[in-house]
């Protein structure tokens, strides 16, 4: 289940890399743009932490204390469409 929890926040990461990119074709300048690029760095950080975290978990027996970690790592995941979606939201606003 650990596994699972984290092939599925590694996807929503893929995701919103993808999604935080087509935004910031949206907003290339300014004070956003500038925002925007480093969200998006540190989206790209979040993401390759999941590929590690699983690669580390692999082949180990489930615990507690990774399927608190994976559910951790789900929501956070969660937590950045949400951010992105207020970012559109924001930008569509402005235009």
């Amino acid at each position: 289940m650990t596994i699972a929890l984290i092939a599925a926040g590694f996807l929503i990461m893929a995701y919103s890399t993808f999604f935080g990119y087509q935004l910031k074709s949206r907003a290339s300048g300014g004070l956003i743009g500038t925002r925007l690029t480093q969200l998006l760095a540190m989206i790209a950080v979040f993401a390759l932490s999941y590929l590690v975290v699983g690669a580390l978990v692999f082949g180990r027996p489930a615990d507690s204390s990774l399927t608190i970690l994976s559910v951790i790592l789900l929501l956070g995941a969660v937590f950045v469409i949400l951010v992105l979606n207020l970012v559109r939201d924001v930008l569509g606003t402005l235009d």
